[in-house]
């Protein structure tokens, strides 16, 4: 992990970028994120990466003997970025179990009972794409009212465009959770591409990336030429 840590850091010079459901509530709503739920700022993420980086042990890091800037630093306690890793994660499980109890409340005994999550005409009836459709303004309206915001229908049409990425990823996972038995415990990566799609709400934020799953779920969506290939990308410069 520290590794990891290390280069991420020197990839990106030690910028790191402020919550996008943050950015997406200054930029575009033009609404105070909620106070209750304000997420780490972007410098303590920071500045937490690069003592990291730059220690030798968990107990260095944790009585504040880290050898920083001339003198020491230390973090008295990681349950930060515990909390920030566990938020999106915490979100995603909700979202996707509540639209299982919209379709169906008794999915959890059915999947105790039949390894299934659904009846058999039910999951038929979902298979298509088209049949999700519906459930978008449903998506939006639960990240507003997170958020505290309007969910005014204006709103709701401005954002299921912005976060059409977003969406699209959604209702890929989601499908898969109702119809073939997808376990978001077993997907972690997918919890942080659904919760890095939101920055393409602002329209100067491009995702390169390797991963071609996450080019395939979003394909569709009116974000899709904003998420490329490292070549792809280099050719644009």
């Amino acid at each position: 992990m520290k590794e990891r840590i290390g280069v991420a850091y020197n990839l990106s010079n030690g910028r790191v970028l402020d919550d996008p459901r943050f950015l997406l509530c200054r930029e575009v709503l033009r609404i105070p994120f909620p106070p209750d739920r304000l997420p780490p700022a972007s410098s303590v993420i920071s500045k937490y990466m690069d003592v990291i980086r730059r220690a030798t042990t968990l107990d260095q890091i944790l009585d504040g003997r880290v050898p920083y800037k001339g003198g020491f630093a230390g973090i008295g306690s990681t349950s930060v970025l515990a909390d920030l890793m566990a938020g999106p994660k915490r979100q995603w499980k909700a979202v996707v179990e509540a639209t299982a109890y919209e379709k169906y409340p008794a999915w959890r005994d059915l999947f105790e009972e039949t390894g299934r999550r659904l009846p058999p005409a039910m999951r038929k009836e979902l298979e298509a794409h088209s049949a999700w459709q519906a459930q978008r303004p449903g998506f939006i309206t639960a990240l507003l009212e997170w958020l505290c915001a309007s969910t005014d229908l204006a709103v709701v049409s401005e954002l299921s465009s912005r976060l059409d990425a977003v969406l699209e990823f959604t209702i890929f996972v989601t499908r898969e959770f109702l119809l073939r038995n997808y376990s978001p415990e077993k997907h972690h990566s997918d919890v942080f591409d659904q919760f890095q799609l939101q920055y393409l709400a602002m329209d100067r934020f491009v995702i390169v990336t390797r991963d071609p799953d996450l080019s395939t779920r979003t394909e569709k969506s009116m974000q899709a030429a904003r998420i490329m290939s490292f070549d792809r990308f280099l050719a644009t410069l």
